[in-house]
């Protein structure tokens, strides 16, 4: 009686060897994205918590500023009195702080403003002479002090934010207000301020009253708009700064950071929607997938010879025995020849070309920063420099980077260069790279832009470093050079030559500044 045929062993194996490494695959893939995700997710809530107090901090500033150039006004006509033409002067000297400005009487009636005339709703016009009787106008009157109002709808019907400060003559007799307005629906010092805050990834500020009310938002129409269905408003509402992921009141999912404004009672929200996550999410996946396909297709092979190695001495042994059966005699062992693969020369094979792999990683990227090294840094600039390819140069190095380690230690040190190449690479665009040249230089080669252009980028990330608190506790400083390819550079030696002149320069000039490198020497204003 013939054996029923099963599946073969070699098969089976095969099928369980490529089970278990797709379902590897998946499981690392689900990790990886897991992990990217959590820490992408705390990543954008703590900058954009970070970000919203920094605009609080600076909106309480700029209405400060502006509080105290009121009080001197006040205090000036109060002791000598503003002509109309004085009042112009001094509304022009402030620049955008105010849309409006004016002096009042004790009774609200306006003395002086600037400009002359107003228009209002319904065609009427607010001019000297004209009483002003909103609430908001008699508390300010009867505080007799500095004050900044909420935001409300003024004479004129727009939305408007007063600031005021008294004035009192020689005598010590109160003689009324000088005021200056804020439009928040039109141009104003405070959407000047904010307006330059919005991403190309959807992340943008905006700024909310007490009441829950939009007094800013990129949206003009959004403006005066009640958000009080927003929870991140709410805990604004109750004098709370914090982050979140929450769903605002359009129902988007966001990151949200808010700062809470306690002399305005304003709430600053920087935000960015949670959608982000999807490109580095969907650029990890395929990623993985093209990585993992000769991976996968590699050990599929090995696996393959290494189960035909293990099967074929059983199936010799299957075919001695069967003959031995059907032959019905003694058949000799020495007839039984089982030839056996060796397991650990495949294993030493893939492990030591997987670690070659590892290798060559190594020699690309700088193990600290994990940006690209010096090694890779000759190597494409000596391509671009080959094939001609326009090209500019920044070199540039942290200001007395040895006091950094001698002060806080070299393992700060070593996180003052991973803050500062984390910093470069985010003011690169996609065609731009950044490299550590070695000790607490680096570069970045800037495709197809000016010297100009160059210098512009350099510039930007200068201010960003020295405005930015580094993992010292303060802020550090760094100097650049900028070059680029002329059309008679052979060798990229001389360009880095010119870009190191031109640090140097910078150095020489006080640090903390970017030179362009210019055959007179000249250096570009910083």
């Amino acid at each position: 009686m013939n054996a029923k045929k099963g599946l073969k062993l070699q098969v089976a194996i095969s099928i369980l060897v490529i089970f278990s490494l797709i379902i590897s695959i998946l499981v690392n893939w689900y990790s990886a994205t897991n992990a990217m995700k959590k820490s992408l997710t705390e990543e954008y809530l703590e900058n954009n918590y970070n970000y919203a107090k920094k605009l609080s901090l600076n909106t309480y500033n700029l209405l400060e500023i502006m509080q105290q150039n009121l009080n001197a006004a006040a205090q000036l006509v109060g002791n000598k009195g503003f002509t109309q033409k004085d009042l112009d002067t001094w509304k022009s000297a402030n620049g955008l702080d105010f849309n409006s400005t004016f002096i009042v009487d004790q009774d609200g009636v306006i003395q002086r403003m600037s400009p002359s005339i107003i228009p209002a709703k319904g065609g009427v016009k607010i001019q000297a002479g004209q009483k002003i009787s909103t609430d908001t106008m008699k508390l300010a009157l009867s505080k007799r002090e500095p004050f900044i109002s909420k935001p409300y709808r003024g004479t004129s019907g727009r939305l408007v934010l007063l600031l005021s400060a008294p004035i009192f003559d020689q005598s010590g007799n109160y003689k009324g207000l000088i005021v200056g307005i804020i439009y928040l629906e039109s141009e104003n010092v405070l959407k000047s301020t904010l307006k330059n805050h919005g991403y190309d990834n959807g992340s943008y500020v905006y700024v909310v009253d007490h009441t829950g009310r939009i007094i800013y938002h990129p949206d003009a129409s959004r403006i005066n708009e009640v958000v009080t269905n927003n929870a991140v408003v709410d805990k604004i509402r109750q004098g709370e700064s914090g982050k979140a992921q929450t769903t605002n009141s359009q129902g988007i999912e966001f990151f949200m950071g808010y700062a809470f404004e306690e002399s305005t009672g304003w709430g600053i929200v920087s935000q960015t929607p949670v959608s982000v996550l999807q490109e580095p999410l969907h650029k990890l996946f395929k990623e993985m997938a093209f990585r993992s396909l000769p991976f996968l297709t590699i050990l599929l092979i090995i696996a393959w010879l290494l189960v035909c190695s293990l099967v074929k001495p059983l199936n010799n042994l299957a075919e001695f025995s069967k003959h031995a059966i059907t032959q019905k005699k003694v058949v000799s062992i020495e007839n039984l020849q089982i030839h056996s693969s060796i397991y650990e020369f495949r294993e030493l094979f893939y492990h030591i070309k997987n670690h070659i792999h590892l290798l060559n990683m190594h020699i690309q990227i700088d193990g600290l920063t994990e940006i690209a090294n010096r090694r890779t840094f000759d190597s494409i600039i000596m391509e671009y420099v080959e094939t001609r390819t326009p090209f500019s140069l920044i070199l540039l190095d942290i200001d007395c980077f040895k006091l950094v380690n001698d002060t806080y230690g070299h393992l700060i040190g070593d996180d003052v260069l991973k803050y500062l190449s984390r910093i470069m690479e985010s003011f690169c665009e996609e065609e731009d790279l950044c490299f550590r040249y070695g000790g607490e230089e680096f570069v970045i080669l800037i495709k197809h832009k000016t010297e100009s252009d160059t210098f512009h980028i350099a510039e930007r990330l200068r201010i960003r470093i020295a405005e930015t608190t580094s993992p010292t506790g303060k802020p550090i400083t760094i100097s650049l050079g900028v070059t680029s390819l002329q059309p008679e550079d052979q060798h990229p030696k001389t360009i880095i030559e010119r870009a190191d002149k031109a640090l140097y320069q910078s150095k020489s000039d006080g640090r903390n500044r970017t030179t362009i490198y210019k055959y007179e020497n000249r250096t570009q204003p910083a």
